[in-house]
């Protein structure tokens, strides 16, 4: 890519595939802070090792790497899924409404346009974002719970400027995220939150009412029986019946 952007990022490498950006990054001679960018992935993943559907054209496939030692002595370090996933959410808005699945997807109405992966070892976090652009369809598995841009708003989506929308939230997010910590980014997610307000079930085994989430990136859920329960990581899903 020939842009040069501004904020924490170098300027990105862009390949026309790749197994995995997220493996690519995590090597140790990779930068820190320089994106890199594939047009399609072989091996791409979400999160608990789930494949990530990659084809050729149809989304952005980016990775990055932070050092730790960016954020300082910050404690909120796991908040930073979600500080990602507004920023991919703010990108989508500007092509059609979008909705944050905590802790990590985006959706667009009830299917997922868009996941967050975070990795982490002793020094770096390791960032990859998914994207479904201009997907015109997808596998029978994943029909009823994928969707893209495209296909909500029928208008392709310029690959480019997309991704140069997308790092410039991703940058002013990071930085006031490492000034100011989680705190400012929890009113506006809660206002973003996917199902909040609604019966859902976290990991299939507790029910309750999703509150929203609290200034740790913590799920508050309202169960059944009057109590609150946090929970740091899981899978939500709408609570059907």
């Amino acid at each position: 890519m020939k842009e040069v952007f501004a904020g924490i990022f170098s300027e990105p490498v862009l390949v026309e595939e790749v197994p995995s950006t997220q493996d690519w990054v995590k090597q140790k001679d990779f930068p820190h802070f320089k994106p890199f960018i594939a047009k399609k992935q072989t091996k791409g993943r979400g999160r608990r090792g789930r494949k990530w559907f990659s084809p050729p054209e149809g989304g952005l496939y980016l990775s990055f790497k932070l050092p730790k030692e960016f954020f300082g002595k910050r404690r909120e370090l796991a908040c930073l899924s979600l500080v990602c996933g507004l920023s991919v959410s703010q990108a989508v808005d500007t092509y059609t409404f979008s909705k944050i699945k905590w802790p990590n997807d985006v959706y667009i109405g009830e299917k997922k346009v868009a996941g967050i992966l975070i990795e982490t070892n002793s020094t770096d976090l390791v960032v990859g974002i998914g994207v479904n652009l201009n997907m015109d369809s997808f596998p029978p598995e994943l029909r009823e719970v994928a969707t893209s841009i495209y296909l909500i708003t029928q208008n392709r989506v310029d690959f480019y400027e997309f991704t140069t929308l997308l790092l410039e939230f991703l940058s002013e997010n990071i930085l006031r995220f490492r000034s100011e910590g989680f705190k400012p980014f929890v009113s506006t997610i809660n206002r973003k939150l996917l199902w909040k307000g609604k019966r859902v079930v976290v990991d299939q085994r507790e029910c309750g009412k999703l509150l929203g989430i609290n200034e740790k990136g913590l799920a508050v859920i309202k169960t059944c029986y009057g109590a609150l329960k946090t929970f740091p990581y899981g899978d939500i899903s709408l609570r059907r019946g």
